[in-house]
């Protein structure tokens, strides 16, 4: 019973990375033609329109939400990372008259 819950699981957790992937995709091209738009736009880079920063402001949030369902699913935010400080040893009872 367990081996059939991890196997729906897993085949669930693979569709939301499908579909993550497809959104990532469609969100590229839509960057891409708003980038187009924005350069050859009659308008200055300081007078933008409020739509238009609210339509990229849509898109970055979008990728994050993205992103973070990517994370998510592939499982990269459980690894722990490794502290790779050296130790300290502390040595009581020493005194500088005995080095």
């Amino acid at each position: 019973m367990a081996k059939k819950a991890k196997d729906r699981k897993q085949m669930i957790n693979e569709k939301h990375i499908e579909l993550y992937n497809k959104t990532l995709s469609v969100l590229e091209f839509l960057l891409t033609e708003f980038e187009h738009d924005i350069k050859y736009a009659e308008f200055e880079y300081l007078d933008i329109p409020k739509n238009t920063i609210s339509t990229l402001d849509f898109l970055v949030s979008a990728l994050g939400k993205v992103q973070k369902g990517q994370r998510l699913a592939l499982g990269l935010d459980n690894d722990l990372p490794v502290n790779e400080e050296p130790e300290i040893n502390i040595v009581e009872g020493l005194s500088e008259a005995k080095i």
